[in-house]
């Protein structure tokens, strides 16, 4: 038993923080009642003495093993034998590894155990003849080990909160979705009150973080009915608690606590300003204050800087939604086609089973699977009836310029946009190009964009046809399965084909 390192030891103070027991082990009687009238009164940082008496050493081991938390133990040295005092003091460090309870040996035969011999091979506090039974000599000693005791717990409970705040730092730096990380903030938050406090801190119905950053307010919110998150322009859109409470860390330029909330203030090295508040039962101890505030200073980082990760995926895929719209665009096709494309290719990756970042890659990689029609001419893009053979390859050869636009260095969703762009032609069995691939050697973007791409191409109006009708467009699918596309997917795509037919409506061409 690694007294107060196992997860249980904090609940268990908690329950006796009034107290402190001490464990009187004599077999004699009169030495357990002289102790008790001796220091029945005595009183260490303001708590009572709880005593508990086992008159033998097997005794004592039983009590020992109840899980009890005892702070000093009051031990003979001659009691079944003359050495089960001795045995009891090892069996206490040794096979409880307690290094945590004082021990102090009484003897009445001091021969039997020379002092220090006892001191030098037994991990003890303390060794008292218990002719020592008056006042001044039992306070001084209780006065002593109580001590010892308070601040080897203390400096237990500091590792503990420290190991928990590390462990909570990266625990949360693992998060790269807002949503996700939000709530596992809030998960660790509790964690880290608990073994920081003996009481209960917070019961939150509601917890905030806002940061400004290049003169925007990003918001989260979470409360009972779930997780928010806003951007604002200015402070008026806050709520008047939010508003109020920011404005004051603004001033104050540090944290602090106001009514039923803590307010952790922090001001990064790029001068971004942010708070991180929550509900609590009452103001927390300076103990706890220390361990949050490192908590939340470096949760505050990943905050913001997820905030400018969030910003950066919006423009990348802004970016990629106009670079493919343009492309669509020079073929004369409307932008909502890629759109609509990777919608359907998101769809189709989660069906499949997909984590959700290749579901979101996707997503955006499938509005860049015809980027290569950028280097085919006009006069073959325009062309309203059929190509030719000489015009057909060149029109084939815009999965190569596509594969040769993106294939530009290891970014992951580069590289997946630039394997469905080279891929998104080729046929199950084999009969596609540009490499005649068949059945899983063509990537599995390259698949899965294939069913989205002639799905949506025979839906739309194209220079060359008019649209197909959706049940049409369904028999189509499914007939090719096998042939140009992936059974499997294929099967997934036909089962869940109104989820598509949806897509296409509710992001039809204008």
């Amino acid at each position: 038993m690694d007294w107060l390192a196992d997860e249980d030891s904090e609940e268990k103070v908690s329950d006796d923080y009034e107290y402190y027991n001490i464990l009187i082990v004599d077999d004699e009687k009169d030495i357990h009642l002289s102790t008790i009238l001796t220091m029945k009164r005595f009183m260490f940082e303001d708590k009572k003495m709880r005593f508990f008496h086992a008159y033998s050493a097997q005794q004592a081991r039983q009590l020992l093993l109840n899980d009890e938390y005892y702070a000093l133990v009051l031990l003979d040295v001659v009691m079944e034998n003359d050495h089960a005092g001795l045995e009891l003091a090892r069996f206490i460090r040794q096979d409880l590894n307690n290094r945590f309870t004082r021990i102090i040996l009484r003897t009445g035969q001091p021969g039997l155990a020379p002092e220090q011999k006892v001191i030098r091979d037994f991990d003890i506090d303390g060794y008292k003849s218990k002719t020592e039974l008056r006042v001044a000599d039992l306070e001084s000693f209780f006065y002593t080990s109580l001590r010892a005791y308070r601040d080897i717990c203390l400096l237990q409970k500091h590792r503990k909160m420290l190991e928990q705040v590390i462990n909570s730092i990266a625990y949360v730096s693992g998060f790269d979705d807002l949503y996700d990380f939000v709530p596992a903030v809030f998960s660790q938050i509790k964690l880290v009150l608990k073994v920081s406090s003996m009481k209960d801190i917070i019961e939150t119905k509601d917890i905030f973080a806002i940061s400004k950053v290049e003169g925007k307010l990003n918001v989260f919110s979470a409360n009972a009915h779930g997780i928010e998150l806003f951007r604002h322009e200015n402070m008026d859109a806050l709520k008047e608690k939010e508003q109020f409470l920011f404005d004051k860390a603004l001033a104050v330029k540090k944290s602090f606590n106001d009514d039923d909330y803590y307010v952790y203030f922090h001001k990064s090295h790029k001068n971004t300003e942010s708070i991180f508040s929550f509900e609590v039962n009452h103001p927390l101890e300076i103990t706890a204050v220390n361990m949050i505030d490192l908590f939340l200073r470096n949760v505050l980082l990943c905050y913001e800087n997820l905030l400018l990760l969030n910003k950066l995926k919006e423009t990348q895929e802004l970016v990629f939604t106009i670079l493919g719209g343009t492309m669509e665009s020079h073929s004369k096709e409307t932008g909502k086609h890629v759109v609509r494309v990777g919608l359907y290719s998101n769809l189709l990756a989660k069906l499949n089973g997909e984590k959700d970042s290749y579901c979101e890659n996707i997503r955006l990689a499938a509005q860049l699977h015809d980027v290569g029609k950028v280097g085919v001419p006009d006069n073959i893009l325009h062309k309203k009836g059929p190509l030719d053979k000489d015009e057909w390859e060149e029109m084939k050869l815009h999965v190569i310029k596509g594969w040769d636009i993106l294939n530009i260095g290891d970014d992951t969703l580069i590289t997946m946009a630039s394997h469905l762009a080279r891929d998104h032609h080729e046929k199950w069995d084999g009969s596609g190009y540009p490499n005649g691939k068949k059945y899983k050697e063509i990537s599995l973007e390259g698949r899965i964009t294939a069913i989205a791409d002639v799905f949506d191409a025979l839906c739309s109006v194209r220079c060359y046809k008019k649209a197909w009708t959706l049940s049409d467009t369904k028999i189509e699918i499914k007939k090719s399965s096998g042939s140009h596309f992936d059974p499997k997917l294929c099967e997934l795509f036909i089962e869940n084909f109104t989820l598509f037919a949806d897509i296409y409506q509710q992001n039809i061409d204008p």
